[in-house]
């Protein structure tokens, strides 16, 4: 069995399965580990998402944008171009926040933004009566992606063209001269690189007080009628997901956090009725709606709200891909594209154009150890 490659990825939720897809489509020699199946971890596996491009902090639209930024788009944005369902994504909200999302925005994809001064647009003007004084944000190349089914196809690419271990867990990275050996169970692999994708459940020790871990409730409902599209509700502080013609997912309030996963506490607490309170309030009322199930999901976050993307230290073989705050499915065909893009450099001794080291600079896992010492 191979047991040395050019870089190891660890975890194959959708940001590892990316990150290692876009590796192999370059020419590096890959291997893909996962301590149990394919999206079947944190976020990734209950959770549908909704891909949109607009963002309160400017720093994400690199992230967030569906062209290239090194050359063309490759193997992981064609995955999720096929998993993606282009309904359009509705935000309702006050003049200020739109404006502020308009901004964040500038003026790359604006001919796909609609701005409108009240919700009347939306489903027949169906929440204007629940929702005066707030306008309305149209994003029609938003919609919603198979998180799942993504991951899946990314991960069979990856298990044909190079290696995908699942089923072996990994208990630690040992960091030698210019390699680092990954040991799990009876195994010792080595690499030139690895990269932590592993969420909130990974193995590895990241910088202090730089990313935990928190839970991601949600309640699905059934209703008479969904809405025609995904709703960022920020007069809710919550988003409307429609999965079917009767059915509607909703993100709940009351999140636990821990320094790691599995010190979470999972239980439901009160969020189906914060949940279905909050829909009342856009008319979907006890008359109107029927909570089915709440479940909790979780993933890293950040206390900035920005992952962490880069070297985990300054002379470090270790890349953190990790802290995305529960929108990675979003993000990862851009930041596969870019670290894919890194790695392929540092393999081949090359350096990283200004460009690159400007988008890359806003995640650098450094910056909270900075903040720590000043």
């Amino acid at each position: 069995m191979k047991t040395s490659f050019d870089v190891i990825v660890i975890g194959a939720g959708v940001m590892g399965a990316s990150i290692a897809a876009a590796l192999v489509e370059n020419g590096l020699d890959v291997a893909l580990m996962e301590k149990g199946v394919a999206a079947g971890q944190g976020a990734t596996r209950d959770t549908g998402g909704i891909v949109r491009g607009l963002e309160l902090d400017p720093a994400l639209r690199p992230l967030t944008r569906r062209g290239a930024h090194h050359g063309s788009t490759g193997i992981v944005h064609a995955m999720f171009e096929q998993a993606l369902s282009r309904s359009g994504v509705a935000y309702i909200a006050s003049a200020e926040v739109c404006g502020k999302y308009l901004e964040a925005f500038g003026n790359e994809g604006s001919e796909n933004i609609e701005l409108h001064a009240s919700v009347d647009a939306l489903d027949n003007g169906r929440y204007s009566a629940y929702c005066p004084g707030e306008c309305l944000l149209i994003e029609r190349s938003g919609g919603t992606v198979d998180a799942r089914t993504a991951v899946s196809n990314l991960s069979r690419y990856v298990s044909e063209k190079a290696t995908y271990l699942d089923h072996l867990a990994v208990d630690r990275c040992v960091e030698l001269d210019g390699h680092v050996q990954v040991h799990a169970g009876k195994l010792c692999l080595e690499a030139t690189w690895v990269v932590d994708a592993c969420g909130a459940s990974g193995p590895l020790t990241r910088p202090r007080n730089a990313v935990h871990a928190r839970t991601i409730p949600f309640t699905r409902f059934g209703c008479d009628q969904a809405p025609s599209m995904p709703i960022i509700a920020h007069n809710l502080n919550t988003y409307l997901l429609p999965l079917g013609r009767n059915l509607v997912q909703v993100g709940g309030q009351r999140r636990q956090r821990a320094a790691h996963a599995d010190q979470l506490n999972l239980a439901p607490l009160d969020n189906e009725q914060d949940v279905m309170d909050r829909v009342a309030r856009l008319g979907y009322d006890k008359h109107h709606s029927l909570p089915v199930v709440t479940q909790i999901a979780w993933d890293a976050y950040t206390d900035d709200g920005r992952p962490l993307i880069g070297r985990s230290s300054a002379r470090s073989h270790i890349y953190l891909a990790t802290g995305f705050c529960g929108i990675g499915f979003k993000m990862a065909p851009s930041v596969a594209e870019l670290l894919a893009f890194e790695l392929g450099g540092l393999m081949a001794g090359l350096p990283m154009d200004a460009d690159h080291r400007s988008i890359m600079e806003a995640f650098c896992p450094s910056r909270f150890a900075e903040v720590a010492l000043s």
